[in-house]
Formats: C-alpha cells, sequence, structure tokens
C-alpha cells in the first residue's frame, strides 16, 4: 500500500506541475482583461461627461436666447397693440 500512495503522490505533483502554468497563465490574461476593459469604461466615462458638460452650457445659451426671443416677441406684441388701438 505504502508504494500505491507514492505513485498516486507523484500522479498528484505531475498533475500539479503540469496545470499549475496554464493556471497562472489564465489568472494573468483574466487580471489583465479586467484591467484593460476598466480603462476602456474610464475613458468612455470621462468622454460622456465632456459631453454632458457641452449639453448643459448648450441648455445655458439655449436658454438666453429663448429669454431675448420672449423679450423681442413681447415688444413686438406691444407695438402691433400700440398701431392697432390707433
Amino acid at each position: 500500500m505504502a508504494n500505491g500512495n507514492a505513485l498516486t503522490a507523484a500522479a498528484d505533483h505531475a498533475i500539479i506541475k503540469t496545470f499549475t502554468p496554464l493556471v497562472v497563465a489564465l489568472l494573468i490574461g483574466l487580471v489583465s482583461w479586467l484591467f484593460s476593459s476598466l480603462l476602456d469604461v474610464q475613458e468612455e466615462v470621462a468622454e460622456i461627461n465632456v459631453h454632458i458638460k457641452h449639453l448643459h452650457m448648450a441648455e445655458d445659451a439655449f436658454g438666453k436666447q429663448m429669454e431675448d426671443v420672449e423679450k423681442t416677441l413681447t415688444d413686438l406684441r406691444i407695438n402691433v397693440g400700440r398701431l392697432t388701438a390707433y
């Protein structure tokens, strides 16, 4: 029986020697892929934040333009009202 345990231990040791580099390579590949994916997501989030800032700036500019249009329209209504009153 002692000889049988020695053979099992040797076989287990050979399997460990065979698959350990594969497992390590797999883990390194997985971590590298996760890291690169994280960097890609971070870059996309930065781009989206820039777009959101531009949208807010455009919204503010549009709001100011709408105030100017409303003021002009109010002045136009007042002038038309004065012309039609006579």
